[in-house]
């Protein structure tokens, strides 16, 4: 099969190609342009300076002897880290409140929290088309040492991130994985996996990158299929590499899928805890087995070409609670959650 598009990558994946009446769609903005670096979520802080501060050298006073005093005990209630989140991103929900147990709602879904220290946390994922603005997050808790059920709301920040747009060509053959009934039964079959969750984090420090292979396509690219409107966009990150190259598990984890999917090809899915999975498709050999605990940087599979594709490649997605967000922001170096 074949395929032409205006920006030609290696192992071009074609990937998700859903009808867009498959979509929660609103708010993401799709256009004709190069592809952005992702925006930093991360509040800015203020720099301490040192130079003249207007005063004269002698008018200073003295340093005080005493030592600086402790830092302050976070507000109780919610807070966020990042403080906003971009479309494609991911934020960390604490609740500071003496709880026996604790569950976050937002966007529909419900995230169990788990605890750390006097704070319970939960990580929340954004899509590439959730709405922009202020949207609700509410934590329902059950006080330590018993009492009614209390709950708390506050709202954060989801910015817009300016996504570009492929043209795609797709001959009749390669079409026809895109019918309704086989995406269909695709996301069914996805969605029973990612609706597990395990009230456990099996990670530690930031994740791995999944190949050692250029990374040729990214999270949140429209698509526009034979010069149609743009119907979907583009749910992962993508690795070139030949037939046969190693695949790599990011972070450690649980192996709760493996086998063939009509579109994704040959696949592993792994189950990170707190509601965090990867995906690795195309596969062309599969190394592991579901139930097999496997630890950061182990060889899980192969770099193949099967399902809806045009050339050998690894098409990798991080998932939460069920919604596929920018994997790359996870290999930057940077620790997520507590």
């Amino acid at each position: 099969m074949t395929c032409s598009r205006q920006r030609l990558a290696a192992g071009l994946c074609l990937l998700l190609a859903l009808p867009f009446f498959l979509l929660a769609c609103g708010g993401g903005s799709l256009v004709p342009a190069a592809t952005p670096a992702p925006a930093s979520t991360e509040a800015a802080r203020p720099t301490a300076v040192s130079g003249d501060t207007g005063a004269s050298p002698t008018s200073r006073p003295p340093a005080s002897p005493t030592q600086p005093p402790p830092s302050p005990t976070p507000a109780r209630g919610l807070q966020f880290d990042p403080p906003q989140v971009s479309q494609g991103g991911v934020a960390v929900v604490y609740l500071y409140e003496d709880a026996a147990s604790a569950t976050a709602t937002f966007g529909g879904r419900q995230y169990p929290m788990l605890r750390d220290g006097n704070r319970w946390w939960a990580i929340i994922g954004v899509g590439a088309l959730a709405n922009t603005g202020l949207a609700p997050v509410s934590v329902a808790y059950t006080p330590a040492g018993g009492g009614e059920p209390r709950s708390v709301v506050q709202s954060i920040t989801i910015t817009d991130r300016e996504f570009p747009v492929e043209h795609v060509e797709l001959s009749p053959e390669t079409a026809s994985l895109l019918a309704p009934d086989i995406v269909q039964a695709e996301l069914a079959k996805r969605a029973a996996i990612f609706s597990g969750y395990t009230l456990q984090r099996m990670w530690t420090g930031p994740f791995q990158a999944p190949s050692s292979g250029m990374l040729t396509d990214h999270y949140g690219v429209g698509r526009s299929y034979n010069n149609g409107p743009v119907t979907d966009y583009h749910r992962g990150t993508d690795f070139a590499g030949e037939i046969g190259a190693p695949v790599y598990a990011a972070a450690t984890g649980r192996v709760v899928f493996t086998g063939e999917l009509k579109v994704r090809g040959n696949t592993v899915i792994i189950d990170h805890g707190a509601g965090v999975f990867t995906a690795y498709h195309h596969l062309s050999a599969i190394d592991v087995q579901e139930g097999e605990l496997v630890t950061a940087g182990r060889q899980i599979g192969a770099i193949g070409s099967t399902g809806l594709v045009t050339g050998p490649h690894l098409h990798w997605e991080v998932v939460v609670r069920g919604v596929e967000v920018d994997g790359e922001a996870w290999l930057k170096g940077t620790k997520i959650g507590p």
